[in-house]
């Protein structure tokens, strides 16, 4: 028998450099089975990065990136395809594509990656589509859809691979507080019912600490700090509790073009 791999996702020592900036270094992250793992930061710090050397679209410098037993910078194309079909990603603007109906924009990773028929690509999409309240919404267009809509239809398109993790890249961006409580509670029970592993990328607070089992927080490519999210409430780093509080006054700011200017 095979021993169970401990982490979904692993990051050992990894460093990405653009332009000879830093964006991560020597970042290490482990990512447990059906955890939901918030990663924050300010702008540029690095996490929407992380999301994509998980996917493979960008390899790091230096250090390895695991899904599973897979280390994503050895895999062949092919390899790295079978790999992705079981990864789902919520895009910031749901990347839906606005020629398509929600059905259609739904089926397509099936249509794509997988060789099921016509009718079981129909009964999937209308599953998936229940699942996040949108099955009458099937024959409209993106752009009939509000933004918190669109975000439903890109959770089900990220869910109908079955896929063991989800990434979603700041999914509560430029929807009110109201339509972020209703998205991000449907997070919550779709990775707890389908047992789904999960990262989220975003610097919303109130979504970060409703939705997260654990919060990591990067700063000039590092993880300053790492924990479940009761304890990172209560860290005592200077950075992190200026972050959470928002406050101008600390660390983040300081020798800043922003702090300079507001002298």
């Amino acid at each position: 028998m095979s021993t169970p791999v401990p982490y979904v996702v692993e990051l050992r020592d990894v460093e990405k450099q653009f332009e000879e900036k830093n964006i991560l270094d020597h970042v290490s992250l482990q990512v447990h089975p059906e955890e939901r793992l918030v990663i924050m930061g300010q702008s540029g710090s690095g996490k929407s990065t992380t999301l994509r050397l998980v996917l493979g679209i960008l390899y790091p410098d230096a250090g390895q990136v695991f899904f599973k037993q897979f280390e994503i910078g050895r895999l062949s194309r092919r390899k790295l395809q079978q790999v992705r079909r079981q990864i789902g990603m919520v895009y910031q603007y749901s990347a839906l594509l606005s020629s398509r109906t929600v059905r259609d924009n739904v089926a397509l990773p099936l249509e794509e990656l997988s060789d099921m028929t016509a009718k079981e690509i129909d009964r999937v999409v209308d599953e998936k589509l229940e699942m996040v309240g949108m099955k009458d919404s099937k024959d409209l267009m993106p752009s009939e859809l509000s933004g918190g809509m669109r975000k439903r239809v890109s959770l089900a398109r990220a869910l109908v691979m079955e896929p063991e993790l989800i990434l979603f890249d700041e999914p509560t961006a430029g929807l009110d507080p109201v339509i972020s409580s209703v998205i991000d509670e449907l997070i919550i029970n779709l990775t707890e019912q389908q047992k789904v592993t999960s990262i989220i990328v975003t610097h919303e607070m109130a979504s970060a600490f409703r939705v997260g089992t654990r919060m990591a927080m990067l700063y000039q490519g590092k993880i300053i700090e790492d924990a479940p999210t009761e304890e990172f409430k209560k860290s005592q780093n200077p950075v992190v509790r200026q972050f959470l509080s928002g406050s101008t006054e600390g660390p983040i700011l300081e020798d800043s073009e922003d702090a300079i200017a507001t002298k």
